[in-house]
């Protein structure tokens, strides 16, 4: 069994996250900027290799009326590069991931301001946590 590398795509930037080989355990990896589609794939392919990742989760930002957006749309989009590129992908929802991150940083006594990819790789390691809960 594999890693799985959840992303949560943002329109600056992107969360990544990282479990472990047994699949237990979710953590924050690193934030990276978005400088367009093909370059965050070359990214996402270069961690699926270096990592030996299984499964790439991407977040999938449903409004809380339950519809999709702009951002579900940029999400199918890159579940779409990744397919084709030959890796395994699947959507998942990441509704209140980034409110819950900010929660848990502020209440690590940390701020926006000191990191502001902190925020993108905790609702990364979240959404790949509430994956994993759910398996």
């Amino acid at each position: 069994m594999g890693r799985i590398l959840a992303v949560d795509l943002g329109m600056r930037r992107v969360g990544l996250a990282l479990s472990d080989p047994m699949r237990m355990i979710a953590s924050p990896l690193r934030t990276v900027a978005f400088r367009g589609e093909a370059r965050l794939l070359e990214e996402v392919l270069a961690l699926v290799a270096e990592q030996s990742v299984d499964l790439v989760l991407v977040g999938l930002p449903v409004r809380e009326d339950g519809r999709e957006g702009e951002g579900c749309l940029r999400s199918r989009r890159f579940l779409e590069l990744l397919a084709a590129s030959g890796v395994a992908a699947e959507a998942w929802n990441e509704q209140w991931t980034s409110r819950d991150a900010e929660e848990v940083l502020r209440s690590a006594g940390r701020t926006r301001k000191q990191d502001k990819g902190a925020v993108d790789r905790t609702a990364a390691a979240i959404l790949l946590r509430d994956y994993l809960d759910c398996q």
